[in-house]
């Protein structure tokens, strides 16, 4: 009897040493199958990586030939202003606050708060050379040159001439480039920055002379134009972006284009270069903005500026509304003593919500743009800082420093402190 229990002890003891083999079979199989499928998802997952890395492509700069640019950027100026509502019938109005004696920069933070002045990419973009021009060409055709100089950038030039090889090489000599600038300008050409204006530039520009430019273009290591230029645009050192992709434009000479037409009165160049600030509104010339020069002494009768006024109004007409819509440009007019005007340059506020001229520091065009805001604009520059704006006394002590700062040493220095008159 004895005997026949441990027996019976013994089979159910290995009956549970069975069980717990099998379990810990069991759990082992299952441990081992979640390692193989594990192992068989990472390895899946870094097959796709792979496989993603693989086909994706390494990120290459596109080359563009300078029309190729130029003409996608002008598309898109179009596209983008022509694309905005037009500006709606107003009938309320809304008041806007200013200190006691608002200086300029407390009126442009009103104005761009209230968004009556347009500062974006197209603003940017216009202020190159190249890429006005060519928008004005888009819209008037040949007309565009009765305002405008003929305008062609350097890099544009260059290849449109087969003067550089497919590297960008120059393979042409002085006088193969001086007779294609010949043949581009016949009267005679001007080479400038494509945005802003040069310390050094004059009424001829960079160069006085052709050979002096051509000289510099020659030369090994020049700061016109590199070979990569070729292919790759340049970027604006002033706007920080990829305007037109030219550093450097080529403008028909104004001056002695005018001259062979109708001779001017004043030979020297120097003295027949005459620049007068024109600014304007949603293609509106305000006629009461002519600012006073700081000190190039430069002087204007009535008829000239009216000249002038009735040039740039003229261009302006001729433009689309959807174009001009909360547009503030301020246009530097060429004005000449055989009659004839162009306008050398379109001055915008480049895309920042700063000023487009400077001459808005003087108060006389402060208040001519307040006036026009509130004619049509909707708004209505409230209390006491209104009224200074819209009677000249706008930024008044700001304008009566920087009279003093920009006069010339003598007796203009001496009249300089006297209050000026708005």
């Amino acid at each position: 009897m004895r005997k026949f229990r441990s027996t019976k002890i013994l089979l159910a003891a290995l009956a549970l040493i069975g069980v717990l083999i099998s379990v810990q079979v069991t759990a082992m199989s299952h441990a081992h199958a979640q390692a193989a499928k594990a192992s068989a998802a990472k390895a899946k997952t870094l097959a796709k990586i792979q496989k993603s890395k693989k086909a994706k492509p390494s990120k290459v700069v596109r080359s563009s030939t300078p029309e190729t640019v130029v003409g996608e950027k002008v598309a898109k100026i179009l596209q983008d202003l022509k694309g905005r509502p037009p500006r709606q019938a107003v009938y309320t109005t809304t008041a806007v606050s200013l200190p006691l004696f608002p200086d300029r920069q407390e009126w442009l933070q009103a104005v761009y708060a209230n968004k009556l002045v347009d500062a974006s990419w197209a603003t940017s973009q216009l202020s190159d050379k190249k890429l006005f021009y060519e928008v004005v060409r888009r819209e008037l055709g040949d007309r565009a040159t009765e305002f405008l100089p003929k305008t062609k950038g350097l890099r544009e030039f260059l290849v449109s001439a087969s003067l550089v090889d497919s590297e960008g090489r120059l393979r042409a000599d002085g006088d193969v480039i001086e007779a294609a600038l010949f043949r581009e300008f016949p009267a005679g050409f001007v080479a400038r920055p494509a945005v802003g204006v040069a310390p050094s530039e004059t009424g001829r520009g960079l160069f006085a002379e052709t050979d002096l430019f051509v000289q510099e273009l020659l030369k090994p290591q020049n700061a016109l134009y590199r070979p990569e230029h070729r292919k790759l645009p340049v970027r604006s050192t002033v706007l920080d972006d990829i305007a037109s992709g030219e550093a450097i434009v080529l403008q028909e000479d104004v001056i002695s284009a005018a001259n062979s037409r109708a001779p001017l009165k004043i030979k020297d160049r120097s003295h027949a270069w005459r620049e007068l600030r024109i600014h304007t509104y949603e293609g509106q010339v305000l006629r009461d903005a002519t600012p006073t020069t700081w000190v190039s002494g430069v002087r204007f009768t009535p008829s000239e500026i009216e000249s002038a006024q009735s040039f740039v109004q003229k261009f302006l007409s001729l433009l689309p509304t959807s174009l001009l819509t909360r547009q503030a440009w301020s246009f530097d007019v060429l004005v000449l003593d055989n009659g004839e005007r162009r306008i050398v340059d379109l001055v915008t506020n480049r895309g920042k919500r700063v000023g487009w001229s400077t001459y808005l520091d003087q108060p006389r065009v402060l208040g001519a743009y307040t006036r026009r805001f509130e004619e049509i604009a909707g708004v209505r520059f409230a209390g006491l800082g209104g009224a200074m704006l819209r009677h000249n006394w706008g930024h008044y002590f700001g304008f009566w420093s920087l009279r003093i700062d920009r006069s010339r040493p003598g007796l203009d220095r001496v009249m300089a402190w006297i209050p000026p008159w708005p």
